[in-house]
């Protein structure tokens, strides 16, 4: 089996030229957490740019600045065994497809996921799940959401009530459907008795205007996902997989006997799992 056999063939890609606001606008329509970057009128593959890089650069608004550059690029005719293998090893969870320097597809784990829900693997994933996992309660203010995730490394937080109790779960996509693009005002002073060779008439202050992205004052619970998809730990990886492309999610909580919460199943697990039995 080859890339382009897995791939996504029509590709939704932000321009250069371009803002925040337009990449904002793609990924809300198109529930997508990464694009390809072109030029504009073109299909020439300038970099990719993700949700992450629009949490980690909020002050941010040029595409061209907000983009990760120089991306690595699959060939269509690459295998997919060559693939997992890639992505594994460089900790990468989508790629673009390219022909000469046109972006001809996007390839994903989730593309990985759906091939392994065919494959009719029984063994469990009890030994894949991570026990060791953030949860956050579900009365902590959205704002300080972000913090949390980048500190502690992930994209994903079961969310508990007052009892402890699985109650729902945030995604890093939840902060792009909740928040909106203000401009912030910023004042700097500026000394014209330092330049001789002008004369401010006016003002020495200098309005800054810069775009920043805003969470709204809201807790978790009114943004979390509540009907939340769970799985038992004695589910096997096919099923895990199946359900993981079936919902469009890149990680489930996972459930003992009892329906207790006792880990969290990723699908980089499973593409792992996969890459051992090859």
């Amino acid at each position: 089996m080859k890339v382009e056999d897995i791939m996504q063939k029509d590709v939704v890609y932000a321009e250069v030229p371009g803002n925040r606001e337009e990449v904002m606008e793609l990924m809300q329509k198109y529930k997508m957490k990464a694009l390809p970057v072109v030029k504009k009128g073109t299909k020439e593959l300038v970099g990719v740019i993700s949700q992450t890089d629009l949490l980690l650069k909020p002050d941010e608004d040029q595409v061209a600045l907000l983009m990760s550059r120089d991306p690595i690029q699959l060939n269509p005719d690459m295998s997919v065994k060559q693939l997992i293998n890639l992505m594994v090893e460089k900790q990468l969870r989508r790629l673009p497809v390219t022909k000469g320097k046109e972006v001809v597809g996007m390839v994903s784990i989730s593309d990985i996921i759906k091939a392994v829900s065919r494959m009719n693997i029984k063994t469990p994933i009890k030994d894949l799940v991570t026990t060791k996992i953030h949860v956050i309660w579900e009365g902590v203010p959205l704002s300080a959401v972000p913090t949390i995730m980048r500190l502690g490394k992930v994209r994903t937080l079961p969310c508990i009530d007052d009892n402890g109790v699985l109650s729902g779960i945030l995604s890093d996509l939840d902060f792009i459907k909740e928040s909106k693009i203000v401009s912030e005002e910023k004042t700097s002073s500026i000394s014209s008795a330092s330049d001789k060779e002008w004369s401010w008439e006016t003002s020495d202050m200098l309005l800054i205007t810069k775009k920043k992205l805003k969470l709204p004052n809201k807790p978790v619970k009114e943004v979390m996902t509540k009907n939340v998809i769970t799985i038992n730990e004695f589910t096997s990886i096919s099923e895990c997989a199946s359900r993981m492309y079936k919902y469009k999610l890149d990680q489930l909580p996972v459930l003992d006997a009892k329906g207790d919460l006792i880990g969290i199943i990723e699908d980089e697990k499973l593409v792992m799992a996969i890459q051992n039995e090859n």
